[in-house]
């Protein structure tokens, strides 16, 4: 499994009996904007250490905490203290940002990243399908 190969820390504890974790989709978006879903997911899984085969941060996680303005570990102490998405997405002042703004960097980051999204994409099609090549 290949995912979010582009550094970070790696997680490596899972629950067992549970399903694997599974982020959600990188171009779903939260607040207007893709990763932030799949970033949130991450590092809730991060803090309680079933972060499993995934990285955090990734570069892709780096690329969207800049556009926030934040380091990880910022990140990662907002999530501690909102437990509730929407909370999490007022507190980081996203509703505020112009959807112009928004939207002008979401395009960006989907062109920039879209080899790694076009990858994750074909991988989450193929674990719900069973083909595996590992």
């Amino acid at each position: 499994m290949a995912h979010d190969r582009s550094g970070g820390k790696v997680g490596t504890t899972e629950v067992p009996g549970a399903a694997p974790f599974r982020p959600r989709n990188g171009r779903l978006r939260a607040g207007g904007l893709p990763w932030l879903a799949r970033m949130i997911d991450k590092g809730r899984a991060f803090r309680s250490g079933t972060l499993g085969d995934y990285a955090f941060p990734c570069s892709m996680d780096l690329d969207l905490l800049r556009y926030l303005g934040m380091e990880p570990e910022a990140f990662l102490a907002l999530l501690d203290l909102c437990p509730q998405e929407q909370t999490l997405l007022e507190t980081l002042g996203i509703e505020s940002r112009p959807s112009s703004e928004k939207s002008l960097w979401a395009e960006v980051f989907e062109v920039r990243h879209a080899r790694l999204l076009n990858e994750l994409d074909k991988e989450e099609q193929d674990e719900r399908i069973g083909n595996t090549d590992e």
